[in-house]
């Protein structure tokens, strides 16, 4: 009886051991997560510099980072002057204009992926991927509401974060990004999947809890 004792009590004993050990790292973690934890705004000017779009052409742009350890989401927006090039939306518009205004907008949500760098604390690369959405609108009599088309698109690249203090910071970065359409649906002006890179420089704000 004495030694069932014993081993029920040395069981408790470590069992309790357990749990605190458990509830330290746990906390640790937690910390240590918190400490980590930032968000990050970011306003950009974007340019287009290759593929089935104007090359040359973009406009200004807005991301919302949220980093926690090795992980980061971010929400990234764009609009985008004179998206497509004319001879490839010509029979939008067959008059005597050749400028057409094609704008668009783009919607992303992205997974950012940090690499770190050991020996610079200033420096810091990543990589980005995420869906979400391409709105194109073209004016070709005078109402984008009637001809605008909602693409489902992804995007693919990296960059580069440069931290000037603990708050502000520079940010380049290049994506690829591919548009999916819809071939039997006829609204819009642009009928066919389209890509392009896109190079962006701003200017980062940290926010840090």
């Amino acid at each position: 009886m004495r030694a069932t004792w014993r081993n029920t009590k040395d069981k408790e004993q470590t069992m309790r051991i357990e749990r605190c050990i458990l509830l330290t790292v746990l906390i640790v973690a937690s910390t240590a997560a918190r400490a980590q934890a930032q968000w990050v705004a970011t306003g950009y000017l974007g340019i287009n510099v290759a593929g089935d779009v104007e090359a040359g052409k973009g406009g200004p742009g807005v991301s919302i980072s949220y980093f926690a350890g090795g992980l980061g989401f971010e929400f990234d927006f764009e609009r985008y002057n004179h998206f497509f090039k004319d001879e490839d939306v010509a029979g939008l518009n067959p008059g005597p204009q050749t400028d057409l205004d094609t704008d668009a907008m783009s919607f992303m949500g992205n997974v950012v992926v940090p690499i770190r760098l050991q020996g610079t604390t200033k420096l810091r690369p990543y990589g980005a991927a995420g869906i979400g959405m391409i709105r194109a609108m073209f004016d070709s009599a005078g109402d984008q509401s009637d001809t605008a088309q909602n693409n489902f698109g992804l995007n693919l690249g990296g960059g580069v974060l440069y931290s000037l203090n603990s708050r502000v910071g520079l940010r380049s970065d290049l994506r690829y990004f591919r548009a999916l359409v819809d071939e039997d649906d006829r609204e819009g002006g642009f009928f066919r999947d389209y890509g392009f890179w896109r190079a962006t420089i701003g200017v980062t704000f940290g926010f840090p809890r």
